[in-house]
């Protein structure tokens, strides 16, 4: 089994879930999973984490995970999806008439910490119930609005197309945005309505969709671990290191503490704002995940290093 987190180009017309079943299916991996949904009309960046490293993404620093979008949104339009999928519920010649400084100040309102209402079509959960299930089964009903950051927000290109005004816009936000309801809410703000027409998932983090292996390598079978999209497992948390003894690796074999006497080596990250420590033996090989901590004894405080997840051979 491959340990480890690949870069995967997800096309336009398959569900974040079929890329899943796919890995599954082709390279015989029992436990994957991704980091973010994307919508099957989007393409670009999924994250995939492979066995044992699935395990590391919940540990994640939450600026790894915030997303880099390319999207274009048609003004004039609405539907109740908020995107080209959906039930055009809209539709008037407003957008031709609104002009660039209309555009930029709305835009400006998109900036900064907002509170954004998800989709109606959308998995959030509402008293335990997917949105899109209740809305699909016409039930009456709210989503409550949420604080996302949006980090930078940018018009590329503003066109004209089969009588419609289509904006290019890229955005940089945090992790839980719903690009979809920007575009929805644009449309408002201009006051002719706007639906979701494109979008590229760019980044994910610092991860490129210029790196991501594509779908085709996936659907032949073609091997992914010495290539530029896949980050091995001890490389995908950007925390200092630590190797310990003979007799430390036995310790962390059993879940318990480790102590300076174990320590053999450190090297530290110039950014080291966290304090969780990956634990690796003589040989290189990573462990466990440790955190930072001090334990009183004889009425001495001593630092020590705890447990927080041990990788052991026997897992799958």
């Amino acid at each position: 089994m491959s340990d480890g987190l690949l870069i995967v180009y997800k096309p336009k017309g398959c569900t974040s879930h079929d890329v899943i079943n796919k890995i599954r299916r082709t390279y015989k991996i029992k436990k994957c999973g991704h980091s973010g949904t994307l919508d099957p009309m989007a393409q670009g960046v999924l994250l995939v984490f492979m066995g044992k490293a699935l395990k590391l993404l919940s540990f994640l620093p939450k600026e790894k995970l915030d997303k880099q979008y390319l999207m274009r949104v048609t003004l004039g339009v609405t539907t109740d999806s908020y995107d080209a999928t959906g039930k055009v519920i809209d539709e008037n010649d407003k957008g031709l008439s609104v002009s660039d400084e209309e555009i930029n100040n709305a835009l400006k309102c998109f900036s900064g910490i907002i509170e954004q209402i998800p989709p109606t079509f959308s998995a959030v959960k509402v008293k335990g119930k997917r949105a899109y299930e209740k809305a699909r089964a016409g039930e009456n009903f709210e989503i409550a609005s949420r604080k996302v950051e949006i980090k930078s927000i940018e018009l590329i290109n503003n066109y004209i197309d089969n009588n419609r005004r289509n904006l290019v816009i890229r955005v940089s936000c945090s992790r839980g945005t719903y690009v979809r309801s920007i575009a929805h809410d644009l449309g408002q703000k201009l006051g002719c309505g706007a639906h979701l027409s494109y979008l590229l998932r760019e980044k994910v983090g610092d991860c490129s969709y210029t790196k991501a292996f594509p779908m085709w390598k996936l659907e032949n079978n073609v091997a992914f671990e010495s290539s530029d999209s896949f980050i091995k497992m001890q490389d995908i948390l950007p925390i200092s290191r630590i190797t310990v003894t003979d007799e430390g690796a036995e310790h962390i074999k059993h879940g318990r503490p480790i102590a300076r006497a174990h320590i053999i080596g450190m090297e530290a990250e110039s950014d080291d704002t966290y304090d969780k420590i990956l634990m690796f033996n003589k040989s290189g090989k990573l462990l466990a995940l440790y955190k930072k901590g001090t334990s009183q004894s004889d009425g001495k405080s001593c630092v020590l290093l705890f447990p927080i997840k041990v990788f052991n051979d026997n897992e799958d």
